[in-house]
């Protein structure tokens, strides 16, 4: 998997390497950092409501979204 999130990552390696203004590489980056950061939430958000919806306990949702509390796993439920 790794393989293969190298590859979909690559063009926007790309992209920031392009950028010679030092200044607007950093700019870009921490712009790359928060739409990052919102697609990260919506995904954890489907991910844990999707496991709800396969009948699963926010504890059980809580252990395959990486072992944390089942508070947490209903905060990404929430998109928290």
């Amino acid at each position: 998997m790794t393989d293969s999130l190298d590859t979909s990552f690559a063009p926007l390696n790309a992209h920031l390497r392009a950028i010679g203004d030092l200044s607007e590489r950093y700019r870009t980056i921490r712009e790359a950092e928060e739409l990052f950061e919102a697609l990260k939430r919506t995904h954890l958000q489907e991910v844990a409501q999707g496991l709800r919806a396969e009948g699963k306990k926010w504890k059980e949702v809580g252990a395959i979204m990486g072992d944390v509390t089942y508070q947490r796993a209903f905060q990404y439920g929430k998109g928290e």
